[in-house]
């Protein structure tokens, strides 16, 4: 028995005190003023009162704190998803806006120009860097054939090298293989366009009195069978003066960011130089009629 006694000494003090304390909260509900003995029991419990509500209050204030970090965790997740979804949709308005403005400029230019055009969207780009071209999304059945010059808003893209029936093959301007004939806006001033696999190009064949000042603007000639006359090429970076030689050289900045191309013009015109054959064919059909 006395054993058991000790097993259960401190359970069972524990038992009295948590009696003794509700006893002691219970007969001080009413609004009354405590005599001499109930506020010597109250003395006396009181540190016993503590004893017994801490662990309920320190079990409270844990379930609370987690159920609040809970609800904070699940709140914060809800605001980030939230914000994910705003900022897709803002980046979604922006592209809107952006689209909706350089259409309105292209169907602005397109608009303007007297020359039957094609428009087309750009759907590759030649990744080598040794060459310079990019894929259409529209070709043979559009009536677009190889040699019809390309263009945009801004100036001159390249040619068309090749294509398909639902596809074409742009050559840039920055291409090694390019050569664009080209005269100075300011001065006249006559040169050839080379493309050099970067993202300038060399203006060469330039006679050395000639007037070319870093800023001139580069227009095409309009000679030979590819290019209409008086789309914008590019801007004049700088000027190698040679002292010596017949030409002096230049650095072009094209006009176009083919880095960031998008929307482009087909000329659905092919200026063909007839050969020299054609032109004593048509001597002689002339001395004919004479």
């Amino acid at each position: 028995m006395s054993e058991l006694l000790d097993r259960l000494r401190y359970p069972l003090t524990y038992l009295i005190l948590a009696l003794v304390c509700t006893l002691t909260m219970a007969s001080a509900r009413t609004p009354r003023e405590l005599g001499l003995g109930p506020r010597l029991v109250l003395r006396l419990t009181l540190p016993l009162e503590r004893m017994v509500t801490f662990p309920v209050g320190v079990v409270r204030g844990f379930w609370h704190e987690y159920v609040a970090l809970v609800d904070l965790r699940r709140t914060n997740q809800r605001l980030r998803e939230e914000l994910a979804r705003l900022g897709e949709q803002n980046l979604q308005y922006r592209e809107a806006i952006v689209k909706s403005e350089r259409f309105r400029r292209l169907a602005d230019f397109h608009a303007q120009e007297d020359v039957p055009m094609r428009p087309a969207n750009v759907v590759a780009q030649d990744l080598s860097p040794w060459f310079r071209s990019v894929v259409l999304d529209q070709g043979g059945a559009a009536g677009i054939l190889p040699g019809m010059a390309v263009i945009t808003d801004e100036g001159l893209v390249g040619v068309v090298s090749g294509t398909t029936p639902r596809a074409a093959k742009v050559l840039l301007v920055t291409d090694p293989q390019s050569r664009v004939d080209a005269y100075v806006q300011r001065t006249r001033a006559r040169g050839t366009v080379h493309g050099r696999a970067r993202p300038t190009c060399a203006f060469e064949y330039l006679r050395r009195d000639e007037d070319v000042r870093e800023g001139d603007v580069l227009l095409t000639s309009g000679r030979g069978a590819l290019y209409p006359k008086g789309v914008q090429i590019g801007r004049i970076t700088g000027v190698d003066r040679r002292p010596y030689g017949l030409f002096q050289a230049a650095r072009l900045e094209p006009v176009v960011d083919f880095g960031t191309l998008e929307e482009v013009f087909v000329i659905l015109e092919r200026r063909d130089v007839p050969t020299a054959e054609e032109f004593r064919t048509g001597e002689l059909v002339a001395e004919e009629r004479e």
